[in-house]
Protein backbone atom coordinates (compact mmCIF):
# COMPACT_ATOMS: atom_id res chain seq x y z
CA UNK A 1 0.00 0.00 0.00
CA UNK A 2 1.44 3.28 -1.01
CA UNK A 3 1.19 5.61 1.59
CA UNK A 4 2.22 9.30 2.57
CA UNK A 5 1.76 12.17 4.97
CA UNK A 6 -0.38 13.83 2.32
CA UNK A 7 -3.34 14.57 4.04
CA UNK A 8 -6.79 14.94 2.65
CA UNK A 9 -7.05 18.10 2.85
CA UNK A 10 -4.39 18.21 0.29
CA UNK A 11 -5.85 15.35 -1.77
CA UNK A 12 -9.22 16.94 -2.68
CA UNK A 13 -8.09 20.45 -2.99
CA UNK A 14 -8.88 22.37 0.00
CA UNK A 15 -9.49 26.09 -0.61
CA UNK A 16 -9.03 27.67 2.15
CA UNK A 17 -10.36 30.98 1.06
CA UNK A 18 -13.85 29.24 0.39
CA UNK A 19 -14.13 26.27 2.89
CA UNK A 20 -15.03 26.68 6.79
CA UNK A 21 -16.48 24.26 9.09
CA UNK A 22 -19.76 22.75 8.44
CA UNK A 23 -22.40 24.00 10.94
CA UNK A 24 -24.68 21.09 12.04
CA UNK A 25 -28.20 23.02 11.58
CA UNK A 26 -27.04 22.77 7.45
CA UNK A 27 -27.94 19.21 7.44
CA UNK A 28 -31.31 17.91 5.68
CA UNK A 29 -32.57 16.40 9.01
CA UNK A 30 -32.00 19.64 10.28
CA UNK A 31 -33.47 21.92 8.10
CA UNK A 32 -36.37 20.02 7.88
CA UNK A 33 -37.47 21.02 11.10
CA UNK A 34 -36.93 24.74 10.96
CA UNK A 35 -36.17 25.87 7.49
CA UNK A 36 -39.24 26.88 5.77
CA UNK A 37 -37.26 27.40 2.75
CA UNK A 38 -36.32 23.40 2.43
CA UNK A 39 -38.28 21.75 0.11
CA UNK A 40 -39.62 19.21 2.23
CA UNK A 41 -40.21 21.47 5.22
CA UNK A 42 -41.69 19.13 8.26
CA UNK A 43 -41.17 15.79 6.17
CA UNK A 44 -39.34 13.21 7.44
CA UNK A 45 -39.46 9.19 7.48
CA UNK A 46 -42.09 9.03 8.78
CA UNK A 47 -44.41 11.13 6.99
CA UNK A 48 -45.26 8.16 4.09
CA UNK A 49 -44.60 5.09 6.08
CA UNK A 50 -48.49 4.05 7.18
CA UNK A 51 -49.49 4.58 3.43
CA UNK A 52 -46.48 2.36 2.59
CA UNK A 53 -46.84 -0.14 4.99
CA UNK A 54 -51.13 -0.14 4.12
CA UNK A 55 -49.92 -0.45 -0.27
CA UNK A 56 -49.41 -3.91 -0.44
CA UNK A 57 -46.09 -3.48 -2.16
CA UNK A 58 -43.50 -6.06 -1.72
CA UNK A 59 -40.81 -5.02 0.39
CA UNK A 60 -42.76 -2.06 2.84
CA UNK A 61 -44.94 -4.96 4.85
CA UNK A 62 -45.33 -4.15 8.52
CA UNK A 63 -42.99 -7.81 8.78
CA UNK A 64 -40.27 -5.49 6.72
CA UNK A 65 -40.88 -2.74 8.89
CA UNK A 66 -40.64 -4.55 12.18
CA UNK A 67 -37.08 -5.74 11.46
CA UNK A 68 -36.13 -2.21 10.39
CA UNK A 69 -37.85 -0.65 13.66
CA UNK A 70 -35.79 -3.21 16.09
CA UNK A 71 -32.46 -2.56 14.13
CA UNK A 72 -32.19 0.68 15.69
CA UNK A 73 -33.42 0.03 19.20
CA UNK A 74 -30.06 0.85 20.88
CA UNK A 75 -29.15 3.33 18.58
CA UNK A 76 -32.01 4.90 19.64
CA UNK A 77 -31.95 4.16 23.10
CA UNK A 78 -28.13 4.68 24.70
CA UNK A 79 -28.08 8.74 25.39
CA UNK A 80 -25.04 7.41 27.74
CA UNK A 81 -23.14 6.98 24.35
CA UNK A 82 -23.40 10.95 23.75
CA UNK A 83 -21.47 11.25 26.81
CA UNK A 84 -18.16 13.36 26.74
CA UNK A 85 -17.33 12.87 30.58
CA UNK A 86 -19.93 10.65 31.86
CA UNK A 87 -19.92 10.13 35.80
CA UNK A 88 -18.35 6.78 37.05
CA UNK A 89 -20.76 3.95 37.82
CA UNK A 90 -20.97 0.61 39.82
CA UNK A 91 -22.01 -0.91 36.71
CA UNK A 92 -18.56 0.15 34.90
CA UNK A 93 -17.02 -3.03 36.60
CA UNK A 94 -13.60 -1.42 37.37
CA UNK A 95 -12.57 0.27 40.61
CA UNK A 96 -13.06 3.56 41.03
CA UNK A 97 -9.34 4.05 42.24
CA UNK A 98 -8.01 1.94 39.18
CA UNK A 99 -10.57 3.88 36.77
CA UNK A 100 -8.87 7.33 38.67
CA UNK A 101 -5.20 6.56 38.28
CA UNK A 102 -2.84 8.54 35.40
CA UNK A 103 -2.36 6.67 32.62
CA UNK A 104 0.46 3.59 33.04
CA UNK A 105 3.77 3.78 30.95
CA UNK A 106 2.55 2.31 27.74
CA UNK A 107 4.20 3.41 24.12
CA UNK A 108 2.80 4.88 21.56
CA UNK A 109 3.13 1.68 19.17
CA UNK A 110 1.78 -0.40 22.02
CA UNK A 111 -1.29 1.79 22.47
CA UNK A 112 -2.12 2.25 18.88
CA UNK A 113 -1.77 -2.00 18.73
CA UNK A 114 -4.01 -2.35 21.42
CA UNK A 115 -6.49 0.28 20.61
CA UNK A 116 -7.01 -0.99 16.87
CA UNK A 117 -7.07 -4.72 18.41
CA UNK A 118 -9.77 -3.68 21.39
CA UNK A 119 -11.92 -1.84 18.16
CA UNK A 120 -11.56 -5.34 15.88
CA UNK A 121 -12.81 -7.14 19.47
CA UNK A 122 -15.66 -5.23 20.23
CA UNK A 123 -16.66 -5.54 16.24
CA UNK A 124 -15.33 -3.02 13.61
CA UNK A 125 -14.24 -4.20 10.33
CA UNK A 126 -11.33 -2.15 9.68
CA UNK A 127 -9.67 0.45 12.38
CA UNK A 128 -7.29 3.33 11.40
CA UNK A 129 -5.66 6.76 13.32
CA UNK A 130 -6.08 9.58 11.85
CA UNK A 131 -4.33 12.81 13.20
CA UNK A 132 -6.59 16.12 13.55
CA UNK A 133 -5.29 19.05 11.64
CA UNK A 134 -4.40 21.76 13.27
CA UNK A 135 -7.25 23.98 11.92
CA UNK A 136 -9.68 21.40 13.07
CA UNK A 137 -11.27 21.38 9.81
CA UNK A 138 -13.04 18.28 9.76
CA UNK A 139 -14.57 19.02 13.22
CA UNK A 140 -18.11 20.14 12.76
CA UNK A 141 -18.47 23.81 13.95
CA UNK A 142 -21.04 23.29 16.01
CA UNK A 143 -23.88 21.65 17.25
CA UNK A 144 -27.58 22.15 16.81
CA UNK A 145 -30.53 21.36 18.45
CA UNK A 146 -34.49 22.24 18.53
CA UNK A 147 -35.50 23.89 21.29
CA UNK A 148 -39.19 25.21 20.00
CA UNK A 149 -41.11 26.24 17.42
CA UNK A 150 -38.36 27.03 14.38
CA UNK A 151 -36.04 27.80 17.58
CA UNK A 152 -32.42 26.17 17.61
CA UNK A 153 -30.00 25.92 20.07
CA UNK A 154 -26.56 26.29 18.71
CA UNK A 155 -23.04 25.17 20.94
CA UNK A 156 -20.07 25.97 19.65
CA UNK A 157 -17.86 22.22 18.99
CA UNK A 158 -14.24 22.65 21.23
CA UNK A 159 -12.70 19.29 21.76
CA UNK A 160 -10.89 19.54 24.90
CA UNK A 161 -7.34 20.42 24.89
CA UNK A 162 -4.59 17.66 23.96
CA UNK A 163 -7.24 15.93 21.93
CA UNK A 164 -4.83 15.14 18.95
CA UNK A 165 -6.64 11.94 17.35
CA UNK A 166 -9.41 10.64 16.33
CA UNK A 167 -9.68 6.48 16.14
CA UNK A 168 -11.91 5.61 12.41
CA UNK A 169 -14.08 2.83 13.10
CA UNK A 170 -15.82 0.82 9.96
CA UNK A 171 -18.77 -1.21 10.10
CA UNK A 172 -19.71 -3.31 7.28
CA UNK A 173 -23.36 -2.80 5.99
CA UNK A 174 -25.22 -6.41 6.08
CA UNK A 175 -25.54 -7.00 2.19
CA UNK A 176 -28.73 -8.71 2.31
CA UNK A 177 -30.43 -5.81 3.73
CA UNK A 178 -28.55 -3.62 0.94
CA UNK A 179 -30.03 -5.80 -2.16
CA UNK A 180 -33.28 -5.24 -0.98
CA UNK A 181 -32.79 -0.88 -1.86
CA UNK A 182 -34.85 0.97 -1.57
CA UNK A 183 -37.35 -0.92 0.57
CA UNK A 184 -37.68 -1.18 4.48
CA UNK A 185 -35.09 -4.22 4.75
CA UNK A 186 -32.09 -1.90 3.27
CA UNK A 187 -33.30 0.64 6.24
CA UNK A 188 -32.56 -2.45 8.62
CA UNK A 189 -28.87 -3.32 7.40
CA UNK A 190 -28.50 0.43 7.98
CA UNK A 191 -30.14 0.87 11.13
CA UNK A 192 -27.92 -2.17 12.34
CA UNK A 193 -24.69 -0.65 11.44
CA UNK A 194 -26.13 2.45 13.38
CA UNK A 195 -27.14 0.71 16.62
CA UNK A 196 -23.35 -1.31 15.90
CA UNK A 197 -21.90 2.05 15.61
CA UNK A 198 -23.09 3.76 18.85
CA UNK A 199 -22.40 0.33 20.75
CA UNK A 200 -18.79 0.23 19.50
CA UNK A 201 -17.75 3.59 19.66
CA UNK A 202 -18.96 4.01 23.57
CA UNK A 203 -17.00 0.42 24.06
CA UNK A 204 -13.85 1.63 22.43
CA UNK A 205 -14.08 4.96 24.55
CA UNK A 206 -14.26 3.71 27.53
CA UNK A 207 -12.00 0.84 27.07
CA UNK A 208 -9.48 4.29 26.66
CA UNK A 209 -10.91 6.09 29.87
CA UNK A 210 -10.53 2.62 31.81
CA UNK A 211 -6.64 3.43 30.36
CA UNK A 212 -6.59 7.44 32.21
CA UNK A 213 -7.41 8.97 28.80
CA UNK A 214 -9.86 11.65 27.61
CA UNK A 215 -12.31 9.53 25.18
CA UNK A 216 -15.02 11.22 23.04
CA UNK A 217 -17.47 8.95 21.33
CA UNK A 218 -18.88 10.16 17.89
CA UNK A 219 -21.03 8.38 14.77
CA UNK A 220 -22.56 11.67 12.52
CA UNK A 221 -21.70 13.95 15.13
CA UNK A 222 -18.78 16.18 16.41
CA UNK A 223 -16.45 15.43 12.92
CA UNK A 224 -17.24 14.31 9.58
CA UNK A 225 -16.79 10.93 9.00
CA UNK A 226 -15.40 10.37 5.44
CA UNK A 227 -12.81 12.91 5.46
CA UNK A 228 -11.16 11.40 8.56
CA UNK A 229 -11.69 7.72 7.41
CA UNK A 230 -9.62 8.94 4.45
CA UNK A 231 -6.83 10.56 6.63
CA UNK A 232 -6.78 7.54 8.73
CA UNK A 233 -5.77 4.87 5.62
CA UNK A 234 -9.48 3.32 5.14
CA UNK A 235 -11.16 4.50 1.31
CA UNK A 236 -11.46 7.21 -0.84
CA UNK A 237 -14.66 9.85 -1.91
CA UNK A 238 -16.76 8.35 -4.44
CA UNK A 239 -19.28 9.52 -6.88
CA UNK A 240 -21.70 9.05 -4.73
CA UNK A 241 -20.27 11.18 -2.01
CA UNK A 242 -19.92 7.77 0.21
CA UNK A 243 -16.73 6.36 1.91
CA UNK A 244 -15.42 3.72 -0.59
CA UNK A 245 -13.53 1.34 1.22
CA UNK A 246 -11.74 -1.45 0.04
CA UNK A 247 -13.10 -4.34 1.16
CA UNK A 248 -16.49 -3.31 1.53
CA UNK A 249 -17.21 -0.19 -1.22
CA UNK A 250 -19.89 1.90 0.51
CA UNK A 251 -21.52 -0.49 2.33
CA UNK A 252 -19.77 0.47 5.52
CA UNK A 253 -21.01 3.08 8.36
CA UNK A 254 -18.29 5.11 9.93
CA UNK A 255 -18.24 6.23 13.85
CA UNK A 256 -14.74 7.47 15.85
CA UNK A 257 -13.83 8.33 18.90
CA UNK A 258 -11.36 11.17 19.83
CA UNK A 259 -8.82 10.90 22.24
CA UNK A 260 -5.84 12.46 23.87
CA UNK A 261 -4.33 9.46 23.82
CA UNK A 262 -0.97 9.36 22.33
CA UNK A 263 -1.01 6.85 18.91
CA UNK A 264 0.45 6.52 15.87
CA UNK A 265 -1.24 7.81 12.83
CA UNK A 266 -2.19 6.44 9.86
CA UNK A 267 -1.83 7.93 6.22
CA UNK A 268 -4.17 8.09 3.06
CA UNK A 269 -3.79 5.29 0.73
CA UNK A 270 -3.00 7.34 -2.50
CA UNK A 271 -2.93 3.85 -4.69
CA UNK A 272 -6.58 3.54 -3.62
CA UNK A 273 -7.57 6.85 -3.73
CA UNK A 274 -6.29 7.38 -7.46
CA UNK A 275 -8.00 3.98 -7.99
CA UNK A 276 -11.57 5.33 -7.13
CA UNK A 277 -10.65 8.91 -8.59
CA UNK A 278 -10.27 7.17 -12.10
CA UNK A 279 -12.92 4.57 -11.85
CA UNK A 280 -15.96 6.72 -10.73
CA UNK A 281 -14.83 8.87 -13.57
CA UNK A 282 -15.98 6.76 -16.27
CA UNK A 283 -18.87 4.54 -13.82
CA UNK A 284 -22.16 6.52 -13.37
CA UNK A 285 -23.92 3.50 -12.17
CA UNK A 286 -24.65 5.26 -8.60
CA UNK A 287 -26.32 8.34 -10.70
CA UNK A 288 -27.97 6.15 -13.04
CA UNK A 289 -29.81 4.43 -10.00
CA UNK A 290 -30.31 7.61 -8.45
CA UNK A 291 -34.43 8.47 -8.97
CA UNK A 292 -33.89 11.86 -7.46
CA UNK A 293 -30.79 12.88 -9.87
CA UNK A 294 -28.65 13.89 -7.24
CA UNK A 295 -25.64 12.35 -8.07
CA UNK A 296 -23.46 14.19 -10.77
CA UNK A 297 -23.12 13.01 -14.08
CA UNK A 298 -19.72 15.47 -14.71
CA UNK A 299 -16.86 13.78 -16.20
CA UNK A 300 -14.43 15.40 -13.09
CA UNK A 301 -15.35 17.04 -9.60
CA UNK A 302 -15.23 20.14 -8.62
CA UNK A 303 -15.63 22.48 -5.77
CA UNK A 304 -19.37 23.57 -6.30
CA UNK A 305 -21.63 23.30 -4.35
CA UNK A 306 -25.17 21.83 -5.12
CA UNK A 307 -27.37 22.59 -2.10
CA UNK A 308 -27.46 24.37 0.87
CA UNK A 309 -27.00 21.40 2.65
CA UNK A 310 -23.54 20.67 0.76
CA UNK A 311 -20.06 22.55 2.03
CA UNK A 312 -18.18 24.19 -0.54
CA UNK A 313 -14.24 24.40 -0.73
CA UNK A 314 -13.28 20.71 -1.46
CA UNK A 315 -12.49 19.27 -5.03
CA UNK A 316 -15.31 16.20 -4.92
CA UNK A 317 -18.74 15.12 -6.65
CA UNK A 318 -21.06 16.89 -5.05
CA UNK A 319 -24.41 15.20 -4.27
CA UNK A 320 -27.58 17.31 -4.06
CA UNK A 321 -28.64 16.46 -0.38
CA UNK A 322 -32.05 18.49 -1.43
CA UNK A 323 -32.92 15.94 -3.63
CA UNK A 324 -31.75 12.92 -2.29
CA UNK A 325 -33.98 13.73 1.01
CA UNK A 326 -37.15 13.85 -1.09
CA UNK A 327 -36.49 10.55 -1.77
CA UNK A 328 -35.63 9.50 1.41
CA UNK A 329 -39.39 10.96 2.19
CA UNK A 330 -41.15 9.48 -0.58
CA UNK A 331 -39.90 5.81 0.16
CA UNK A 332 -39.51 6.33 4.07
CA UNK A 333 -36.33 4.83 3.90
CA UNK A 334 -32.58 6.13 2.97
CA UNK A 335 -33.07 4.18 -0.54
CA UNK A 336 -29.97 2.84 -0.68
CA UNK A 337 -29.66 2.73 -4.35
CA UNK A 338 -26.34 4.21 -4.67
CA UNK A 339 -24.50 2.00 -2.53
CA UNK A 340 -26.21 -1.26 -4.22
CA UNK A 341 -25.23 -0.42 -7.36
CA UNK A 342 -21.79 0.12 -6.67
CA UNK A 343 -19.24 -2.27 -8.19
CA UNK A 344 -17.16 -2.00 -5.00
CA UNK A 345 -20.14 -2.69 -2.52
CA UNK A 346 -20.49 -6.55 -4.21
CA UNK A 347 -23.82 -6.65 -4.27
CA UNK A 348 -24.67 -7.04 -7.47
CA UNK A 349 -28.38 -7.93 -8.30
CA UNK A 350 -31.49 -6.75 -6.43
CA UNK A 351 -33.21 -9.11 -3.54
CA UNK A 352 -37.00 -9.50 -3.10
CA UNK A 353 -38.25 -9.41 0.74
CA UNK A 354 -39.31 -12.78 -0.04
CA UNK A 355 -36.05 -13.91 -1.07
CA UNK A 356 -34.65 -12.04 2.40
CA UNK A 357 -36.72 -14.06 4.68
CA UNK A 358 -36.41 -16.85 2.47
CA UNK A 359 -31.89 -16.97 3.65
Amino acid sequence: MQTTKKSTAEIYNLDTTEYSRFPEENNCFMRALYDTNFPFYQQDLLTNMTKWVDSGEKGFSRLDLALYAASWTIDAHMPFAKKWFPKPSLKDYIPAEVFQRPPDEISKEDLTKYVKRAGKFLGASEVGIARIDQNQNWIIKNSAKMIGSGEIKKEEIILPEGVTHAIILIIEMDPSGIRCSPGFLEVASVGLAYSNMTSLSVSIAQFIRNLGYIAIPSTNDTGLSIPLAIDAGLGAQGRNGLLLTKKYGPRVRICKVFTNMPLNDDSPDLEFISKISNYCKTCQRCAEACEAKAISFEDNPDNIAKCSSNNPGVKKWYVDTNACYGIWVKYSTDCGNCIQVCPFSKTPTKMTSDEFWGL
